[in-house]
């Protein structure tokens, strides 16, 4: 069975996440697990207030499973698991080796962690946890909540390879949730040998979404400077409830120190942001 790996740092944006994240492990049947990555500081949970009892990491344990109890009725996958797990470290290292020890399909993640409290670790973490995830990361800040259903996702294509290996990622979520898609084309330049390639490759990337995942799509062509910002405008004009983008996980380290699109995206977005890592 899939699995929806949640990270929990106890704040309202971690708490919304973990919402959304169980709505969508009901959609695609997958089991839950709530993550937590003690580092060695002490904090409350955001629902504790001001309640000194909690202001002791060792209740770590017990905080998950209250939110274990407080949510089990949310969780309906038949036949399905929804625990939590305990690991001490980098808060990077340690999630993203337990996406890949377990095999995850998606982690489910606050992008803003409360301003309160320093050591909450998610908002700080976020860019740095995309980067490094084994698997698609689906990323929101505590204003966005599920509304049902990811009815309509903006996909931005270029011609490059990168951008062509989301593809099939995102076709798996629009199936799953019988999506729109907008597939989005940014255009800076005027070359037309460049602009037959993208137009070549947009058509490639329709008949999939068409063929494969059997959902509807819509295409458009954004122009100019700015792409992040036009991106995030026509997702609030369509009203979209997902925007996909890629990073390129590269052997090459020179490749990997700035990934502006993605970081900007993450930190700009009011609605959802789903990172799909693909691998030269």
């Amino acid at each position: 069975m899939k699995r929806v790996l949640i990270p929990i740092d106890f704040s309202e944006a971690a708490i919304n996440a973990m919402e959304y994240g169980i709505a969508v492990a009901n959609h695609i049947n997958a089991n839950v697990r709530l993550m937590h990555v003690k580092t060695g500081l002490s904090y409350a949970p955001t629902y504790a207030k001001n309640q000194a009892e909690y202001r002791l990491n060792e209740k770590v344990d017990q905080w998950l499973k209250e939110l274990l109890e407080k949510y089990d009725a949310e969780y309906v996958v038949p036949g399905g698991k929804f625990d939590y797990k305990v690991r001490e470290g980098n808060v990077v290292h340690e999630i993203s080796n337990q996406a890949k020890y377990d095999d995850s399909s998606m982690i489910v993640m606050g992008a803003h962690g409360d301003s309160g409290f320093q050591s909450k670790w998610i908002g700080s973490n976020a860019y740095s946890l995309v980067a490094h995830a084994p698997c698609p990361v689906m990323v929101l800040n505590q204003e966005m909540k599920w509304n049902g259903g990811i009815r309509k996702i903006v996909v931005p294509v270029d011609f490059s390879k990168p951008s062509r290996k989301k593809i099939p990622v995102v076709a798996g979520i629009a199936a799953a949730f019988k999506s729109k898609v907008f597939l989005v084309t940014m255009r800076e330049t005027k070359l037309q040998y460049l602009l037959k390639r993208v137009a070549m490759f947009n058509r490639q990337v329709e008949r999939y979404f068409v063929t494969r995942a059997g959902v509807e799509v819509e295409k458009s062509v954004l122009v100019g400077a700015k792409p992040v910002q036009k991106i995030i405008d026509f997702a609030e004009e369509k009203d979209a409830d997902l925007i996909t983008v890629h990073i390129n996980h590269s052997h090459n380290p020179f490749a990997n120190i700035f990934k502006p699109f993605a970081n900007e995206l993450i930190n700009s977005s009011t609605r959802p942001i789903f990172v799909v890592p693909t691998y030269e």
